[in-house]
């Protein structure tokens, strides 16, 4: 598949990936301590940017120079001794390597609602999601001036396996997480920028990885049920095993939304861990996954519609949209120490994956007698190896830590579009199989000169090959193609400065390049083939410090600039390549310790999005978000009592280029409250505490109902398409309801 000039990275994927076999020792050093449950003081979030690396791995030991200045204390005290807890284990602190880089732990995100697992990602400083089309669908993720729609631009990992999807039927990047189970999830690992070395394909805006917990103390089992016709069934299996760590865990998902056609989703999902600790220095872990869910959905109603108390916000037009989702996975890590204090990941996954669902962004624009309801199918097959080696060394007094890695991945893709009239395939529009591989080879090094002088210097490469295969090409068709194989690649440099000119105060100066890959049908056709590797280029200053060992600010001011933006296409239910954009804007985060139980945060993200040429009609990028606000008051006493009061604000932005239509923002409250007992727990979670009435999705699209005859049709605030010959609709805000105030409760047992 890929092609010989894909040969010379090859070859340095081959050697990165046999250097750590040559660099083991038969010997075995000194025992590792085992790794311990953090008392109340202890429990902090920490650095991310070194890697994906998990609690599997072995404990090593501290830089030899001082590291950066500890995270906030965000999370709250554990309950009395007495009542059995989750394990948390701690892993040796690392520096950071920008301000914006940190490690979430699970008590933190934990105390907030969830209802769904993506919701979890809300704790990121800046980074927010929602759901449209049903709770079956991948969410959109905003985060740093980008709407990066199902996850463009934003690389999502659970364990250090990617989850984003290359050419995906709906959207690059495509990003489904509905298959995670919350309560296995030990720590949320955040890297901002395209700074990060060991972070390629999607992760221009920033990289997030979601890290499983290895073992629990108890085994755990979790009833529950609210608004909405919702209920929740979890268990987690933790079997006390001499010399091995297993887990397994279910859960069972059921609501029907607060809309008025039912949404039915009903979410089953699997999961299962078994690690074994091979010697004092290494360990082997193997997990599986499985997950499948299907819903209905209420769909992006017109705004002129509910103005005109024609439709009813929670209504819907088109009531046979919705979906159904498979996704299975295998994954096995190796983690091992090695004599010249240095460390070594392997990791071999394996997953299958598919996707049927049913959109009708348009009603009836394209085809006023059926309706334009379209189905979009993926189904795929997915491998991959990741393997990596570090190693610390000294010369002239000057400390480095060297990392070399490679990641491979191979996709088997078969995707298909259809026209449909309530679920029934009319026309086949979309028929083709794509084989897509990449390498991916980079080597970072972090350079010590002074206990106040660090520097970290990283180059990436990347090699992508794309086949495509379209069952539909018209072959008759002049100098046109559908179908091919192209061959790509991307070299990306890296390079960070941090000064530490006080106590627990650092100063950071970051630059690197990254990339989103594009739909491999793009890249092959002819005419006008998209860029196959968008390329983006970051620029960051930020500082972090901690004051009065109670308070922890952070704040960075970042530009990015991307050589094509992707925007969304209604009619098509797909996205497609615009001229280059820059994104600027400034981010700042608190986090204080009020009482040794009681903590407070804040965090405000500030953006522009414009594009660099201005084709005419404004240069706002669509939909970017310029405003993200958060803050709230978290608790956790010694008698048991837990619980948080918390609000988040989205700004206004514009969902045009020229900003006629604004995406209205809003401002919701919500809270937890909760007891831990010696061997039960009870929950309350209340979304929505001030009843606000607000939009979770919106777009700007032309849609047509079947009233609407001409240019005549429609109203003050909405723009015609077409003249009355060709009429095409009008160009409206369409929107998914957010939900009214809505409870959920829980009751867990452990034994």
């Amino acid at each position: 598949m890929l092609s010989s000039r894909a040969a010379p990275l090859a070859a340095i994927a081959a050697f990165v990936s046999a250097v750590p076999a040559f660099a083991q020792s038969s010997d075995v050093s000194a025992p590792t301590p085992p790794p311990s449950t953090p008392s109340a003081e202890n429990v902090q979030s920490t650095p991310a940017d070194p890697g994906p690396a998990s609690t599997d791995a072995p404990v090593l030991s501290a830089p030899p120079e001082p590291s950066a200045p500890p995270e906030p204390e965000v999370s709250a005290p554990p309950p009395p001794a007495e009542p059995p807890s989750m394990q948390t284990t701690v892993t040796a602190r690392r520096p950071f390597t920008a301000a914006s880089s940190s490690t979430v732990r699970d008590r933190d995100f934990m105390l907030r609602p969830h209802p769904r697992p993506a919701d979890i990602l809300q704790v990121v400083p800046g980074l927010y999601t929602v759901q449209h089309a049903g709770g079956g669908k991948a969410n959109q993720y905003f985060l740093r001036g980008f709407d990066a729609d199902h996850g463009t631009d934003v690389a999502l990992f659970v364990d250090g396996v990617p989850v984003n999807m290359v050419s995906h039927a709906h959207g690059q990047g495509y990003a489904d997480l509905n298959w995670v189970i919350p309560e296995l999830i030990e720590r949320v690992e955040v890297r901002k920028g395209p700074y990060f070395a060991q972070d390629g394909d999607f992760a221009t805006a920033g990289a997030v990885n979601l890290v499983t917990r290895r073992n629990f103390e108890s085994s755990q089992l979790t009833l529950g049920g609210g608004s909405f016709s919702t209920w929740r069934g979890m268990f987690i299996a933790a079997p006390d095993v001499d010399g091995w760590s297993p887990v397994v865990a279910g859960q069972v998902y059921g609501t029907n939304g607060p809309f008025l056609n039912p949404e039915k989703l009903q979410r089953y999902s699997l999961f299962t861990k078994v690690t074994r600790n091979l010697s004092e220095r290494s360990t082997l872990s193997l997990a599986i996954t499985s997950y499948g869910s299907g819903w209905n959905a209420s769909g992006q109603i017109p705004l002129r519609e509910v103005n005109a108390h024609r439709l009813d916000t929670f209504g819907t037009v088109d009531d046979a949209e919705g979906g159904n989702s498979q996704r299975h996975s295998v994954y096995a890590t190796w983690r091992t120490l090695t004599r010249n204090d240095g460390e070594v990941n392997v990791m071999a996954y394996a997953l299958q994956y598919r996707l049927n669902l049913y959109s009708d962004f348009t009603f009836f624009s394209r085809d006023p007698v059926n309706g334009d309801m379209i189905e979009q199918n993926d189904k795929r097959t997915v491998l991959g190896f990741n393997a990596s080696y570090r190693f610390r060394h000294q010369w002239g007094g000057i400390g480095f830590e060297t990392t070399l890695g490679t990641q491979l991945r191979s996709d088997s893709i078969d995707n298909g579009l259809s026209y449909d009239k309530a679920r029934k395939r009319l026309q086949t529009v979309v028929d083709a199989s794509v084989l897509e591989s990449s390498i991916g080879v980079y080597a970072q090094e972090d350079i010590t000169f002074t206990p106040w002088l660090r520097a970290v210097l990283g180059l990436r490469a990347d090699s992508f090959g794309f086949n495509v295969d379209d069952h539909l090409e018209d072959m008759a068709a002049p100098d046109t193609k559908t179908s091919g194989v192209e061959q790509t690649t991307r070299i990306s440099p890296k390079a960070s400065l941090v000064l530490s000119p006080l106590p627990d105060t650092e100063l950071y100066v970051n630059f690197g390049h990254g990339f989103h890959s594009n739909d491999a049908r793009g890249v092959v056709r002819l005419p006008e083939p998209v860029t196959p590797l968008t390329r983006a280029r970051g620029y960051e200053v930020g500082a972090r410090t901690r004051l009065f060992d109670r308070l922890d600010l952070a704040g960075s001011v970042f530009r990015l600039d991307l050589d094509s933006e992707l925007v969304w296409v209604g009619d098509e239910g797909s996205t497609e390549a615009r001229g280059p954009t820059r994104r600027q804007g400034l981010e700042a985060e608190a986090r204080l310790k009020v009482l040794p139980w009681l903590f407070a945060d804040a965090d405000v993200t500030v953006s522009r999005a414009t594009y660099v040429q201005n084709a005419g009609n404004g240069d706002a990028v669509a939909l970017a978000p310029t405003l993200i606000l958060a803050g709230g008051v978290s608790a956790r006493h010694p008698s048991g009592l837990y619980g948080r009061l918390g609000v988040l604000h989205l700004g206004d932005r514009p969902a045009t280029e020229d900003s006629y239509f604004i995406a209205q923002g809003f401002t919701r409250v919500d809270a937890t409250l909760g007891y831990r007992g010696s061997f039960y727990e009870l929950n309350v979670g209340v979304q929505n505490v001030l009843n606000t009435s607000w939009r979770e999705a919106q777009f700007a699209n032309v849609s047509r109902l079947p009233s609407e005859a001409g240019p005549e049709s429609c109203p003050a605030g909405t723009r015609p398409v077409g003249e009355a010959g060709a009429f095409e609709g009008c160009e409206d805000l369409h929107f998914t309801p957010g939900a009214p105030l809505n409870a959920q409760a829980s009751v867990s047992f452990f034994f």
